[in-house]
């Protein structure tokens, strides 16, 4: 029987914008994978604080996604204490699902960064990675990944078409009082304003 595929999507998401669906659902199409597992970070270990807390963002994950299947939001970073580290969570999830071949992807942006993780020689020996190329930031090339340590046969680098949004954007409308349309989807809008974040 044929392994089962995964993209595993991993953030910040403060908020959940358009951008993060077209990037969950364009990976699991190019890897051709079953599902794609969205997962919140409680608390990220390569950035500042994130703005809202981390019920918020995970809720904001599920609205965004809406009911679309092959996408799900799980919440096991929120829940673990201390930083969110890659590794452990692609620990977790494969003891957690043996024979489901897990992918992880990272914005170009991030991949960059990759040396700068925690056991990152680890998390790169030991998984499949997708980069992918959205709008707004500087792409990045298969052998530039190779040069920065993913594996040739295991790194797939894929461009997908998104909305030209940011998070940093979104929060900038957001205490301008400005408009959210095309940035992110109806039901996040309506939470932001409903608990009244990033005011």
């Amino acid at each position: 029987m044929a392994v089962r595929r995964v993209a595993v999507f991993g953030g910040t998401f403060d908020p959940f914008h358009l951008g993060h669906l077209a990037v969950a659902l364009q990976a699991r199409e190019g890897i051709l994978a079953g599902e794609t597992w969205i997962v919140p970070a409680g608390t990220p270990p390569h950035r500042g604080p994130v703005e809202a807390a981390a019920a918020d963002r995970l809720e904001m994950c599920r609205l965004g996604i809406g009911d679309r299947p092959g996408l799900r939001v799980l919440d096991l970073e929120i829940l673990r204490p201390g930083p969110a580290f890659t590794v452990d969570t692609m620990r977790d999830l494969t003891i957690a699902n043996p024979g489901v071949g897990l992918w992880v992807v990272l914005g170009a942006d991030a991949a960059r960064q990759i040396g700068t993780w925690h056991r990152s020689s680890e998390l790169l020996a030991g998984y499949h990675f997708v980069l992918v190329n959205r709008t707004g930031e500087a792409s990045i090339r298969h052998d530039e990944a190779i040069r920065l340590g993913f594996h040739p046969e295991r790194t797939r680098v894929l461009g997908i078409d998104s909305p030209d949004v940011s998070a940093s954007e979104i929060r900038r409308r957001v205490r301008a009082g400005e408009s959210l349309d095309g940035l992110v989807s109806a039901a996040v809008a309506a939470l932001i304003a409903r608990r009244g974040l990033y005011r």
